[in-house]
């Protein structure tokens, strides 16, 4: 009996742990620990909102991400795919001289647009999605450079600036519109029929088109909600420094790769939960937080950001296998 009821403990604990949820609270505490008895004042409001805060960024194509890669593909162009929509925003503003509302608009159609050429050129035209968004990423570098001429665009036009300014419970309104985003993303996924498709499309596409399911639109869908979050990404690179920049989104696709590996979305597509992607964007930026805040050499950083995207992917792995015990 004590034998068996230490395997079912252990059992349980294992289970805990490759939750994706649960699992990503774990390291994010045992961060805040360490850097916490090595800098004693870390947990304060000022630094834990500085990292809710600056997680948005990176969130915002995390979110866009995850819908890619449950489908079972990827795209390496949201990085600059946010930059260029936020360019947009700020050649509207700046030079086209049009209000808030529009240019936001614009912002957004732009990042739907190369998520639609991204979605036709990999469903329509049967490219690799590695290759597709790798040139779309070049093609958006190339041309938010060309557009903005490499120079910053103001957008004090548009008067956001007490918008941008605001600290509800010190932290600001562009927070609480990526705590909304999250919201959406978990409802698409949980309670729509289309978020049903998208991990059955992700999971086997060929048993899916074989249930009726058409497995391209699934994913032309995805590109173009991928390119939105980017676009709010950069949207919100604009709000939060009233100008935009050639420069921002400059390598987020890789850490939103990372992000979605940390917060449990499978690599081989088919699963995954919004709050798990949400979690690996707070476990990540957190560790980068504390590991700047502590001073630790840059290379060193590289080396435990990577160690962490390794751990995360045997974790997925292990969690397949219990997985696939139960249905035996």
């Amino acid at each position: 009996m004590k034998e068996k009821q230490k395997t079912n403990k252990s059992g349980f604990l294992v289970k805990v742990l490759l939750n994706p949820e649960i699992g990503i609270l774990i390291p994010i505490l045992i961060i805040c620990v360490v850097t916490t008895m090595i800098k004693p004042n870390f947990l304060t409001w000022k630094y834990i909102s500085s990292i809710l805060v600056g997680s948005i960024f990176i969130g915002a194509a995390t979110l866009g991400e995850c819908l890619i890669i449950m489908c079972g593909e990827i795209d390496m162009s949201l990085g600059f795919c946010g930059c260029l929509a936020g360019v947009m925003m700020g050649i509207a503003a700046s030079e086209w001289g049009l209000p808030l509302i529009p240019c936001i608009l614009l912002c957004l159609a732009t990042g739907a647009v190369v998520g639609l050429v991204n979605g036709l050129c990999v469903c329509k035209l049967g490219l690799s999605s590695w290759i597709t968004t790798l040139a779309t990423q070049f093609i958006c570098q190339g041309l938010a450079v060309t557009i903005s001429q490499g120079q910053p665009m103001s957008i004090a036009s548009l008067g956001t600036g007490a918008f941008t300014r605001a600290k509800p419970l010190g932290l600001n309104w562009l927070f609480f519109i990526f705590v909304l985003m999250i919201l959406a993303l978990d409802v698409l996924l949980r309670r729509t029929r289309y978020g049903y498709y998208l991990k059955s499309v992700g999971g086997n596409q060929d048993a899916s088109v074989m249930a009726g399911i058409n497995a391209k639109r699934i994913k032309i869908i995805a590109f173009i909600l991928a390119g939105l979050f980017a676009a709010m990404g950069g949207l919100f690179d604009v709000l939060n420094s009233g100008a935009s920049n050639a420069a921002f989104g400059n390598g987020r696709e890789f850490r939103a790769i990372i992000c979605c590996a940390i917060g449990g979305i499978s690599m081989t597509g088919g699963a995954g939960s919004s709050f798990g992607v949400a979690l690996g964007v707070l476990l990540f930026h957190t560790l980068w937080y504390c590991l700047r805040i502590l001073d630790v050499n840059t290379n060193l950083q590289l080396v435990l950001i990577g160690l962490i995207l390794v751990l995360s992917v045997i974790m997925d792995i292990q969690r397949k296998k219990i997985e696939a015990r139960k249905l035996v």
